[in-house]
């Protein structure tokens, strides 16, 4: 009997909140790389330097690394409705102003608003997630809705690329009336966000009081009764596991970008002519690959109740798998490599934010605080890893060290997370 409960609620829950969270997740991915598209038509209208450009994308990463702890004030103090709607509803303020952009100062600025609006959204929807999903099947519930990041990175292309070629009856130009109809989504899913998400199991009128029980039970029973005090700043921050986290993550996501980068470069290499949409088709698979490895391994890592090698093994491979392509001339066996790799990403993305929990970081249940400072690690991978690439391309005149030294990232991920991992897989033993 207790099975077919958590069999039902299993799929209750990935449907009625798993795939919401993964909508929104999705058109939050579009927001952020929507401004590539747009790139290269506003900076002639606008007449932007690609230094200019840069400042500008840099902005919302400035501002995402910023606003991270204000939105965890934020939560904390309206709940999930209130704060969803206003970050949402900025979103949309946000991609409406860029339509209306006439300066690079008003660029930057709109950038700058995007990036405050989403600085919570990543931590907020794990904490979310944590509350509804106990431990045993956390890792597979967070792929689910991790999903839509690689899957927006698939379809965003061809999204963009429609929305810049569809009749335009305001007579703009393309790139702000994408911008301006990007607007419609997040404004419709802030208003639906706000009425039908809440904090906790107990709030949710889909849930009969059966399932509630049985949430409850097994959370009790994953996690303890959760009587003890909270843990203090002080204690949390001398917790080793707090900074073995903060590192993997800052490993996993700034390695992450060798893929991101290479991946374009590597496909027109390949001299297989010039249809774009073979070009598009190829450069989708390691990304398809990475999203089979967020649900694949978040599956196995649930039903084998381990979380520490099954975050530290796929990233390893996953940079060795780079490194190894980073020595061979363009071809087929590369881009098989970077599948390879994208698995590995996927894999040790999907289940790495089930490791607080697993570690108990916190107590029994992980402050979102805490949530948020990992967060903030992995963020500033999105302003090193760039940097790093851009400094050694310019010095080398190819990828390839850069590739490697950025793969490397990903291998020493394994060894911070995962070394005497399973003798210590708590805080009072780290």
């Amino acid at each position: 009997m207790s099975e077919a409960i958590g069999a039902r609620l299993q799929a209750k829950i990935t449907l009625r909140l798993i795939v919401p969270i993964a909508i929104i997740t999705f058109v939050n991915s579009i927001d952020r790389v929507n401004i590539s598209y747009a790139g290269s038509a506003m900076s002639a209208d606008l007449g932007l330097s690609p230094d200019q450009f840069g400042w500008g994308v840099s902005m919302f990463f400035l501002a995402y690394l910023l606003f991270q702890y204000v939105h965890v004030r934020l939560l904390r103090a309206w709940g999930i409705k209130r704060w969803i709607f206003v970050s949402m509803m900025l979103w949309g303020v946000s991609g409406f102003w860029m339509a209306h952009i006439t300066s690079a100062a008003e660029f930057y600025a709109a950038r700058f608003l995007l990036g405050m609006a989403e600085a919570g959204f990543a931590p907020g929807m794990t904490w979310l997630i944590s509350q509804w999903a106990p431990p045993a099947m956390r890792a597979r519930m967070l792929g689910g809705a991790l999903v839509a990041v690689p899957l927006s990175m698939v379809l965003g292309g061809p999204l963009c690329g429609w929305l810049l070629e569809v009749s335009n009856p305001l007579g703009w130009p393309a790139w702000r009336y994408m911008f301006l109809l990007l607007t419609v989504p997040n404004v419709l899913l802030a208003v639906l966000a706000a009425f039908y998400l809440v904090d906790r199991p107990d709030k949710a009128h889909w849930l009969d009081g059966e399932e509630r029980a049985w949430l409850a039970a097994e959370f009790a029973r994953q996690e303890g009764t959760n009587d003890a005090p909270p843990r203090t700043v002080r204690e949390i921050a001398s917790d080793p596991w707090l900074w073995r986290c903060s590192l993997t993550w800052l490993l996993v996501m700034t390695g992450s970008y060798a893929l991101v980068f290479w991946l374009p470069q590597l496909v027109r290499a390949l001299d297989l002519g010039d249809s774009e949409f073979l070009i598009g088709s190829l450069s989708a698979l390691p990304l398809l690959a990475l999203a089979i490895g967020l649900v694949v391994n978040g599956r196995r890592s649930d039903r084998k109740g381990e979380r520490l090698l099954h975050t530290g093994l796929p990233a390893a491979a996953a940079g060795v798998a780079m490194m190894i392509a980073a020595l061979l001339p363009p071809g087929l066996p590369v881009l098989l490599l970077l599948c390879v790799a994208g698995l590995g990403i996927g894999a040790a993305q999907g289940v790495f934010w089930a490791i607080p929990g697993f570690v108990k970081l916190g107590g029994d249940k992980v402050p979102v605080g805490v949530i948020a400072l990992i967060s903030m690690f992995g963020t500033a991978g999105g302003i090193i890893g760039p940097w790093l690439t851009g400094v050694l391309v310019a010095s080398e005149g190819n990828f390839s060290l850069a590739i490697a030294l950025l793969a490397s990232l990903l291998v020493l991920a394994l060894p911070v997370i995962a070394w005497r991992g399973r003798a210590n897989a708590g805080p009072s033993q780290a």
